[in-house]
């Protein structure tokens, strides 16, 4: 063989050799035997299994189907925000004038009426003291239990003897009440059908509670008031 012909040859085979050389941007990892490569797979995709349930259960949470720092629905009902609380403490203002004591209108018709008998020409705390004196009656087990039984209890109140109440309940029931000594018994009736027992005496507020007498004479009296004393 000549030289012309062996360069050829040798030609031929390089330009075939280059054809089936392998791209110049294959991976590195190409030389790594196939055992070794699976080897180092397996560990990695574990790790990402459980990565992907993590992801997934913080994403449960986070939702707040099953967090456990999901709201009370209850609570958050029972506690009203700042702007609801003005509305429930109106709400609460009916529940407490509800809560004053109520009385019938035969009562103030009778408790005006005796106050009026026994003290019309005294003054407010005298009518008061009279009326205080009634209501502490009913309260008492030694007593009637109602306003017209206490009045009405044999030999206790002088009026009902006379017939003097019979006429003052005349003219109440006949509307003649418009005179100032009327309108001070009717007052002082419904404050102490109301619930007051405190009277100003010498000055200074003082509770008639546990008072359940008056006379004009009365031994053992403990204040006098115009022209009763009370004990």
């Amino acid at each position: 063989m000549n030289f012309k012909k062996f360069a050829l040859l040798i030609l031929t085979m390089v330009v075939i050799s280059g054809f089936n050389a392998k791209p110049v941007s294959a991976s590195a990892n190409d030389n790594v035997p196939t055992e070794q490569t699976a080897e180092t797979a397996g560990p990695v995709s574990e790790v990402s299994e459980e990565d992907k349930k993590d992801s997934e259960d913080v994403a449960e949470d986070g939702n707040g189907a099953d967090s456990d720092t999901k709201p009370d629905s209850k609570a958050t009902a029972a506690s009203p925000s700042p702007k609801s609380a003005p509305a429930a403490q109106n709400a609460a203002k009916p529940a407490a004038k509800s809560a004053k004591k109520s009385y019938s209108k035969s009562d103030l018709r009778l408790m005006a009426s005796i106050i009026n008998c026994e003290a019309g020409a005294e003054g407010f705390q005298g009518k008061l003291a009279v009326g205080i004196v009634v209501m502490n009656r009913v309260a008492s087990k030694n007593f009637p239990n109602t306003v017209k039984k206490v009045i009405y209890e044999k030999g206790q109140f002088s009026p009902v003897r006379n017939g003097m109440l019979s006429k003052k309940l005349k003219q109440y029931d006949a509307g003649r009440t418009k005179s100032s000594q009327w309108k001070s018994c009717i007052s002082a009736a419904k404050k102490v059908l109301s619930g007051q027992r405190t009277i100003v005496y010498k000055g200074k507020t003082k509770s008639l509670k546990g008072y359940h007498f008056f006379s004009v004479v009365l031994p053992g009296a403990r204040i006098k008031l115009g022209g009763h004393r009370f004990k």
